[in-house]
């Protein structure tokens, strides 16, 4: 399911033959949308995609890793449960309260 946030590869992207290799020139590759799936004799061999869309993947990829490594560790989840029951409890402040206690000096 494709979403805005997270890159998206279409599994209908278009299938090339190596040879559409030859035409594929700075300019051409400047314009190019579509994720390209070159192959050879109908077997896969490589995709070809922006390198925006590259950069975008990687970085999701980051923040995946992130987000497991933060769910690994024991004392990082049980902080985030801990401010999950708070929410949920509604033991929240707002950021304008937050702001007042940090310009004034004193905890709140």
């Amino acid at each position: 399911m494709p979403t805005a946030s997270i890159p998206y590869i279409d599994p209908d992207v278009e299938h090339v033959g190596v040879s559409r290799l030859r035409k594929l020139n700075a300019t051409n590759l400047r314009h190019e949308r579509k994720a390209l799936v070159i192959q050879d004799n109908d077997t896969p061999l490589a995709v070809l995609l922006s390198y925006e869309q590259f950069l975008s993947m990687q970085q999701k990829i980051e923040q995946l890793l992130e987000t497991l490594e933060l769910f690994s560790n024991d004392a990082e989840r049980a902080l985030l449960v801990d401010g999950l029951e708070d929410l949920r409890s509604g033991r929240t402040k707002s950021f304008s309260e937050i702001r007042r206690s940090l310009d004034d000096g004193a905890p709140e």
